[in-house]
Formats: structure tokens, C-alpha cells, sequence
């Protein structure tokens, strides 16, 4: 975590360190331990501070962040943004923002409102569960048990890749946000149907992971899920469920998501940082090297991951 403080302005940005060894693309062709790069962990985060920061600072901090990173051997940082925190624009002034895709939320400021926001289809999606007699039941976040097995069903017949599948060490570790997170299942006849986690604070929800029984599909219960879990929310002052967005730019997952609110779409963006320019071009470099093929103007944030 780096932390920034001056007499203007505060932040914090939470980002996961890698060897670049690691990548399949350069493994056993780079020497272990020398080359790193940073991202911000799975979903959306970037920086979160107490009010706007001035250019002046923005730059500093950069300069403390950039000396730490050389000295260390980090080479570049890539950025998730927060849709809702709009945080892109934190530090605007050295980190190079490009939107990606639109993402939704569901404002659960007025309970009325929730279902006044859906689509038609989807409120009668929600119908169709309750009068099916789908039901739905929070708990804690530790009752991962029947999420997981309906997670890897979901993956699995979505044709994922590994980079959305977790394992039980993953699930377990969410034992540690047991005060800012809940599993909303929907269940049928005493058995869980469909899930998914939720995080929470006083302000938001996230809805992280989901997952249905492909046999309970026709019951339409992660439309129930929702639109309940939006309700939880709503009751306890929370102001917007994030749903996030698809895989790809208006693929049917996101199409899924914005039958919660025609007015719901907000954007997110990505970012970098490049902390050592010489490295940065060297594993582009080395990248070509190994791969004749590659492209080294290719348009992902940080080129020589592609």
C-alpha cells in the first residue's frame, strides 16, 4: 500500500506486486526476482483519498512512488479504476486513464425506485421466480460451500478462462471481510439455486461473484437476487449496488446487468504507470525477440503482457 500525505492532500492506492518471470510469455527467460510490475487486485480499486489533489502534488507523489519502484525493481503499475469513486481522475496528471467499457449500477437510494428502474422483462423475470418459489437468504460470507461448486458450474459453462476461476484458499480468505460482505442465495424447494457475494460499506455495494445451477436457469433467480440484495441495501441507507459490466463492451452479461437500470450506466477506466522506461522497452524488445510474431504497438496498457 503507498500512502501520500502533504499539506494539501492525502491518498492511498492498494496494488498487488508481480515477477515478470512468472508470465508464460517470459518464463525461464528472464532472470528471477529482477523485473516486477504492480496491478491493482481483481475488480476495481485505484486510488482513494480525502478531496481533489493539486497537480503540485500529484507529481510528487508520483516521484516518491517512481524512486521506490526503480529502486525495487518495478517496472510499470496497471490500474483498475472505481466506476463509482470516478477515481480516474485522482491523479490525472501522471497516470496515463483510457476508458474501457461502461459498467452498471442501481440506485438503492429510494426502495420505490429499484423497481421503477428495472426493464419490464426483468420485472417480470422477478415475478416469475417468487411466484416459482424462489426465495432468497443471506448469510455469512464463511457459508461459501454450496457458492462455490453453482461459481465453477457457472464458469465452466461459460467457457472462462482461468484468470475468473478461484480456488478454496481464495474463498476462505474472504472470511477476513466477513463485516463488509454477505452471500445472497436464491433458493428452491431448501436447496441454493443461484449466488452471489456481495461487498458493502455505508455508502455502496459491489456485487463481486455469482453463480447459478444451469438446471435452475428457467426460474429466473439471480433476477430475484438482485433485485432483493438491491432492497437489503436500500433498507440500510445504502446509496448505489454496483454491478459492474461484461467481459466484453455490451457482450450479454452486460446485457444482463442493465435491465437493473436503464439509466444506470456509468465508465470505466484503466491506467498505467511506467516507473523505468529502459526496462519497459527491454522486455518489449525482449518480447520480439521471442516471438517474431509479436506486436510491440499493440494496445494493451502494459504491452509486453499481451
Amino acid at each position: 500500500m503507498f500512502e501520500y500525505s502533504d499539506r494539501e492532500s492525502h491518498f492511498v492506492l492498494v496494488a498487488m506486486k508481480s515477477d515478470i518471470v512468472n508470465f508464460p510469455a517470459f518464463s525461464g527467460r528472464l532472470e528471477k526476482r529482477k523485473y516486477f510490475d504492480m496491478e491493482t487486485p481483481y475488480g476495481y480499486g485505484g486510488p482513494i483519498t480525502d478531496g481533489q489533489l493539486t497537480e503540485s502534488s500529484q507529481k510528487n507523489a508520483f516521484y516518491e512512488i517512481r524512486d521506490y519502484c526503480i529502486a525495487n525493481g518495478i517496472v510499470s503499475l496497471f490500474l483498475r479504476f472505481h466506476p463509482i469513486l470516478a477515481n480516474q481522475n485522482v491523479l490525472s496528471s501522471v497516470i496515463e486513464n483510457r476508458y474501457l467499457r461502461d459498467t452498471i449500477y442501481m440506485d438503492t437510494q429510494d426502495p420505490e425506485m429499484i423497481m421503477a428502474n428495472m426493464d419490464s422483462k426483468n420485472r417480470n423475470m422477478v415475478r416469475k421466480a417468487i411466484k416459482n418459489g424462489v426465495t432468497i437468504e443471506i448469510h455469512p460470507v464463511a457459508d461459501y460451500d454450496p457458492f462455490m461448486a453453482m461459481y465453477n458450474e457457472t464458469m465452466k459453462k461459460d467457457d472462462a478462462t482461468d484468470y475468473y476461476y478461484f480456488d478454496k484458499a481464495y474463498f476462505e480468505s474472504q472470511k477476513s471481510l466477513e463485516e463488509n460482505s454477505k452471500i445472497f442465495y436464491a433458493v428452491k424447494d431448501g436447496q441454493p439455486i443461484a449466488g452471489a457475494i456481495m461487498y458493502y460499506n455505508d455508502r455502496f455495494m459491489h456485487y463481486h461473484l455469482a453463480g447459478t445451477h444451469t438446471d435452475f436457469r428457467k426460474f429466473s433467480p439471480s433476477n430475484l437476487l438482485l433485485y432483493e440484495a438491491a432492497c437489503w441495501a436500500s433498507r440500510r441507507g445504502i446509496e448505489k449496488l454496483h454491478l459492474g459490466g461484461g467481459i466484453d463492451p455490451d457482450d450479454s452479461l452486460f446485457g444482463f446487468k442493465k435491465q437493473f437500470n436503464k439509466n444506470g450506466r456509468i465508465p470505466f477506466f484503466v491506467g498505467r504507470m511506467i516507473f523505468d522506461e529502459e526496462k519497459y522497452r527491454f522486455l518489449l524488445e525482449e518480447r520480439k525477440r521471442l516471438d517474431s510474431t509479436f506486436d510491440m504497438s499493440n494496445g494493451r496498457m502494459i504491452q509486453y503482457r499481451r
